[in-house]
């Protein structure tokens, strides 16, 4: 029966039947309570309700189950008793027992398992209270979220003495325990964790690790939110054979400003060196005028062949936009610079400083540079294209090369023809010096280049019933002449007499079940000298994909000397969606010419130092098999035939779940440690939970 609270006044009852009650509140609420039991008793002094047996309550807004309900009119406040269940937009939960607030939203659960909708997240208590929409406190809980199953344990949980949680904001505990299946993994006094999509502070999950050479590692880290728009990251590398690294990466980002800096240092106790690295890129917008400073410094020239693989660093937009890769280990050449840029219409001028650092052992790195220049961008000029750079520079380098370089470099460009179509770029680049200490070089007071690129070619097509069939023939040449030999202190100074055509022709067919394409490239070298001979190596290349496979291939073949310098081939197979299975081979025979001298403007003494590669054999094989919905792996094995035989090989095991995945890696690569060639193995083992992110569980590593 439903019932008007305006007819119960002075009125009880209690009934073994089963009653339904709809008390209509206040006049300017527009929904009732509803309340569905066996017993039902109104009590009016204290404006309350106590209902028993199966007790149904619901406002529309909420759901709420249990055995016994007191529900008091004027406050809102609600006790359920004895299987306790309740729902509404922001939470789940069932409970032995619980007290809530329906208009603060507020509440106290005991024994309870929590779903929290928009957190995703399940937590699972002693005791779990209310405090707001958002917020609640726990005690001895456990959460995760992996919704759990009925006599099964969790996939992945923590557990902690006292957990505060923020939703969509973040997640506080204490005394915790990272278990997987019950079983502990990972111990923190103080764990803090994403609560949400927005960003917060607290400690990112940390690294284990074990070495032969480091010893034990430890590495934990801790994101700090500055501002809304600035966060910061302070790292620590503990390892037991070596010493404590400490890193400290800072991100900002604003209208007319945004930048990443990162900064690094350990002192290694088993090499006694103390190794400091910086790296960072700020862009800042003035009125009219644009600064950038690109700074990269490492005080010892061994620094990534030490430690490129331990640091923590993340590669942000910014150091993506700008090629820059934190995770390098094998950079030549570190380069810093600052400049300052003004705007113009198609135009620019700027003021830029720059150096240098050669990290390769025994070198001299280059001198330090100031230049100042003009540069007006590629504009339509009638049918041609124009495009022009000057800038004076100055030089520095202690006990080496100083003075000044003025350039001026006009460019035109033209393109003509439809089915014939002809490309052409002329340039012009004039170059004065006043130069001190310019031994071995020459000491020179201008060079001139004049370069001329031109390219042409035909494109065929026809289609037909079954197939369609492309053709493009092309002839193109570069032309490049220069003067004198001055030291080279720009990349245009490299650059040397130059006289190549290069002619071939690309062919491509398609059938509905077959694709096959091939190219032929020559190239003839008019000023080719000493052992260099004037018809370079042919160019072959194919590939032919048909049903589930994939052929390729490409050969430099000599035709003078009547014998093949290179040939490199791969094979993939796809049998099915969750099959992929690739193999590669590499050849190049000793003495081979490099190819970057093949078709490109000579370099400065090319033919009387020409780089040599040595006997090259290796082979790849690459197997992706993916098991079950579950179970996946990828396998990877490089083997020098005429080398160091296995080469970077790895297997990569992953299990994925609905709300977690784990990841085993075994990789093995050879190393140089101190003069000893060996090879390193590393074992890593990582977690990624949903709403957490990836936790590096375990990590160890060692030398043979």
């Amino acid at each position: 029966m439903k019932c008007d609270s305006r007819g119960f006044k002075g009125w009880s009852i209690i009934s073994s039947s089963l009653i339904v009650l709809i008390i209509l509140l206040k006049a300017t609420v527009s929904f009732a309570m509803e309340i569905i039991s066996d017993t039902l008793e109104r009590f009016e002094e204290e404006k309350k309700f106590i209902a028993i047996g199966d007790v149904y309550m619901s406002d529309g807004t909420f759901d709420l189950k249990a055995q016994k309900v007191i529900y008091y009119e004027n406050t809102g406040e609600i006790e359920a008793f004895g299987d306790l269940y309740y729902d509404d937009d922001e939470i789940t939960t069932w409970a032995e027992e619980g007290k809530f607030n329906r208009d603060k939203k507020t509440g106290i659960l005991k024994n309870a398992l929590l779903h929290i909708k928009k957190q995703d997240m399940w937590i699972k208590a002693a005791e779990i209270e209310r405090l707001s929409e958002i917020k609640y406190k726990a005690k001895k809980a456990t959460f995760s979220t992996c919704e759990p199953e009925p006599d099964s344990a969790q996939p992945w949980c923590f557990t902690g003495e006292f957990v505060d949680l923020v939703v969509d904001d973040k997640l506080t505990s204490k005394i915790t325990t990272f278990k997987v299946k019950d079983v502990p993994i990972l111990f923190s006094p103080v764990f803090w964790g994403p609560g949400g999509s927005t960003k917060k502070s607290g400690f990112l999950p940390f690294k284990f690790g074990n070495s032969n050479t480091r010893g034990f590692r430890f590495s934990p880290a801790y994101y700090l939110v500055v501002d809304s728009n600035k966060d910061a990251t302070f790292y620590l590398d503990y390892f037991s054979k070596v010493g404590l690294g400490k890193g400290i990466e800072y991100r900002y980002l604003d209208f007319d400003t945004k930048g990443m800096w990162y900064g690094y240092q350990i002192k290694d106790r088993k090499l006694n060196k103390d190794y400091i690295e910086l790296r960072g890129i700020h862009l800042q917008k003035f009125k009219g005028v644009d600064l950038l400073a690109d700074i990269n410094y490492v005080n010892k020239n061994d620094f990534y062949r030490e430690y490129g693989d331990v640091r923590s660093a993340s590669n942000t937009y910014l150091f993506k936009e700008y090629s820059k890769d934190l995770s390098a280990r094998y950079d030549r050449f570190l380069q810093s610079s600052v400049e300052l840029s003004v705007p113009g219409v198609q135009s620019r001028f700027y003021l830029l400083g720059q150096g240098w650092k050669d990290l390769k052992e025994g070198s001299t790195s280059p001198p330090v540079k100031t230049e100042l220049g003009y540069v007006v961008y590629p504009y339509r000029l009638g049918q041609f294209n124009v495009n022009f750079n000057t800038n004076v520079a100055e030089f520095y380098k202690e006990d080496g090369v100083k003075g000044q370089r003025f350039e001026i470099a006009p460019q035109i460009s033209h393109t003509s023809g439809d089915a014939i179509k002809l490309t052409q770029m002329l340039g012009l680049n004039e170059i004065f010096y006043n130069l001190e200490k310019t031994f071995p070089y020459e000491d020179t007071s201008h060079r001139e280049m004049i370069q001329y690129n031109a390219k042409t070619f035909i494109r065929l097509y026809k289609r037909g019933e079954n197939f369609t069939h492309l053709i493009e023939p092309f002839v193109e040449g570069v032309f490049i002449g220069v003067n004198g030999k001055p030291p080279i202190l720009k990349s245009s100074e490299v650059i040397d007499d130059t006289a190549l055509l290069r002619a071939g022709v690309y062919n491509k067919i398609n059938f509905k079940t077959l694709t096959a394409e091939a190219r032929i490239t020559q190239v003839y070298d008019l000023r080719a000298k000493n052992e260099w001979d004037k018809l370079y190596p042919v160019l072959l290349e194919g590939r032919i994909s048909f049903w589930k496979i994939s052929l390729g291939f490409d050969t430099y073949q000599n035709i003078v000397k009547k014998r093949m310098e290179r040939f490199n081939s791969d094979i993939s197979f796809s049998p099915d969606e969750t099959t992929s299975l690739s193999f590669s081979e590499r050849y190049t025979r000793n003495e081979a010419l490099s190819p970057a001298y093949l078709w490109s403007p000579t370099l400065r003494d090319q033919y009387n130092v020409q780089e040599k590669e040595g006997g090259i054999k290796t082979y790849a094989l690459t197997l992706v098999k993916k098991l079950s919905e579950k179970w996946s792996f990828t396998a990877n094995v490089n083997y020098d035939a005429k080398g160091a035989g296995l080469r970077d090989s790895s297997l990569n095991v992953r299990y994925a779940e609905k709300c977690w995945a784990a990841n085993i890696s075994v990789t093995r690569r050879p190393v140089e440690i101190q003069g000893r060639k060996t090879s390193e193995f590393s074992f890593l083992v990582i977690f990624e939970l949903k709403g957490i992110g990836p936790i590096r569980v375990y990590e160890r590593s060692g030398s043979s």
